[in-house]
């Protein structure tokens, strides 16, 4: 693939100098209206910038849009994690001490008098 395109590239380079060295011929062009005298060479040059332009402007779209593509792609994935470990912690029991739990009426709470004297 690598040797293929090194030879597309070499023809290439090779058309663009046959042109631009054998061409002699002049034409005008027009231009939002306003006509230019130039030569064959000219407008064979400013159609490969014209070109060139447009493959730049394609890959920069792409690189654009890719980058957006993953992080909305990376934005989604930590919303089902944080979603996932949300749900997890859901169903997990709770611990309780005995601290944590205020007595209810059905226990009622009895102090004994001989540990209240007692010092801590």
């Amino acid at each position: 693939m690598a040797v293929l395109g090194i030879v597309l590239i070499v023809l290439a380079v090779l058309f663009a100098l046959g042109v631009l060295v054998t061409s002699g011929a002049s034409t005008t062009m027009e231009v939002f209206g306003v006509d230019f005298g130039v030569s064959v060479a000219t407008v064979f040059v400013l159609g490969g910038l014209a070109g060139a332009t447009l493959i730049f402007g394609l890959w920069l779209t792409k690189k654009g849009l890719g980058r957006g593509y993953r992080r909305r792609k990376e934005m989604r994935d930590l919303r089902a994690q944080v979603t996932e470990s949300d749900s997890s912690a859901d169903t997990r029991p709770e611990l309780t001490t005995d601290r944590d739990e205020a007595p209810t009426a059905e226990e009622p709470t009895t102090v004994d008098p001989d540990q209240s004297k007692q010092p801590h």
